[in-house]
């Protein structure tokens, strides 16, 4: 009878949880829409303005990260402070988890597709969701602007343009480019290695 209480309540805390972080509403979906363009978009590019030239060519999937991005920053912004302030040993590691299971769903739309574009998108999303992470402990709900930052950098301020971009910028490479990849898992694990120490202050 006492376990089967345990389970009950372990099992109402996780469907809180999921409820709070708005994971099928919000993240989920807005991780769809990145992949789901990325898929149906491919390697398609835009001419955009560059302090450097007139213009240049930038690749879109240097933009399709942001929805996923913004979800992921929303998802773990959405708590009820007071009560997860108590609830140390459940919270963080879950967080931790849920970053990584919507990575890991945006790589397997990617694969199903057999898609360069879906795996450089994923990619992406993995090096973007790091810097976010890195930002939160002191830029709050504001540190969703610093992927977006980075987004500005790599677009107004890469001296190559894509197909040969500048090695810094990570965005525009090819799912291919090995650096590209090292740069995200570097960036993500230094985020997420923070993240169970970034607690957000009741309101």
């Amino acid at each position: 009878m006492v376990h089967h209480h345990l389970q009950e309540g372990v099992h109402g805390l996780m469907r809180w949880w999921l409820k709070t972080r708005r994971t099928f509403t919000v993240l989920t979906a807005l991780a769809m829409v990145s992949m789901g363009l990325a898929v149906w978009i491919g390697g398609q590019s835009v001419m955009l303005p560059s302090f450097f030239s007139n213009s240049q060519r930038a690749v879109l999937t240097v933009f399709l990260p942001i929805p996923a991005v913004a979800a992921l920053s929303l998802s773990l912004d959405s708590r009820l402070a007071a009560f997860e302030m108590t609830a140390v040993r459940f919270v963080p590691g879950r967080d931790v988890l849920l970053v990584l299971a919507a990575l890991a769903g945006c790589l397997v739309f990617a694969g199903l597709f057999w898609s360069p574009t879906g795996m450089s998108v994923a990619r992406n999303i993995a090096f973007l969701t790091g810097l976010m992470l890195l930002a939160r402990p002191w830029a709050r709900q504001a540190a969703v602007m610093v992927p977006l930052t980075w987004i500005a950098l790599v677009v107004f301020f890469s001296h190559r343009p894509y197909p040969d971009p500048d090695p810094w910028t990570v965005l525009p490479e090819p799912a291919t480019a090995v650096h590209a990849a090292i740069a995200a898992v570097v960036m993500l694990t230094a985020g997420l290695t923070l993240l169970p120490r970034t607690r957000q202050e009741p309101t």
